[in-house]
């Protein structure tokens, strides 16, 4: 793979205004929900969870309790259950539909299995209620992007990055976005910085070396 650093550098000269841009600091609560799997990794597209034996134990000892209920939910997404994943993350917002990350696990969980329409009305419902975190956007972004709406998950994408203008997943999505509405310089403007931020996201590179095909 060989990428032209004179290019790619006049890319995004000429562009970066084309990207919206903000920043915010990361507070205590965020890395606290990044342990808990609330939150994004603004590098690349992982997301921490907890483990599923402790957080079985949480909802045993506790089974009317929304947070553990989305904690396990989330688990066992990360651990390859979907099923299990997704009863315990709707049981959670039906014990409080106010949870903001629950809709948003639950959006996640109902797109791996290609339900894009409720996935998109979940990650709607977890903006509503807290419209600041950046990874509701993005996965906001990834519902409206399985749903066609390239332009719609561009808008979110790039609301994600006003908030937290290092999260290079967001990049990534949004180079996505881009490419599927026809701007091919503004999404390499896009992947450009999303491998700023992080070099060993695989998935960067190899956009960029499609689009630039």
């Amino acid at each position: 793979m060989k990428l032209e650093s004179l290019t790619v550098q006049k890319v995004v000269t000429t562009s970066l205004c084309l990207l919206v841009l903000g920043a915010v600091q990361v507070s205590a609560k965020d890395k606290e929900d990044s342990k808990s799997g609330r939150a994004g990794n603004w590098k690349s597209n992982a997301q921490g969870s907890p483990e599923v034996a402790a957080c079985r134990k949480k909802v045993e000892a506790d089974p009317k309790n929304a947070e553990a209920q989305n904690d396990l939910g989330w688990a066992l997404r990360q651990n390859g259950d979907a099923k299990g994943a997704e009863l315990a993350l709707r049981t959670s917002i039906s014990l409080n539909d106010k949870l903001a990350y629950s809709h948003s696990n639950l959006s996640v969980v109902l797109l791996d299995k290609g339900a894009s329409g409720e996935a998109l009305q979940e990650a709607k419902a977890a903006i509503a209620l807290d419209p600041k975190k950046p990874i509701y956007h993005v996965v906001c972004g990834n519902a409206m992007l399985a749903t066609g709406d390239a332009k719609g998950a561009i808008v979110e994408y790039k609301t994600a990055i006003a908030e937290q203008n290092d999260y290079e997943n967001a990049y990534f999505h949004l180079a996505q976005a881009l490419s599927k509405d026809g701007q091919t310089v503004e999404a390499k403007v896009a992947l450009s910085q999303a491998m700023q931020l992080d070099p060993e996201d695989t998935r960067a590179v190899k956009l960029f070396d499609e689009i630039a095909k």
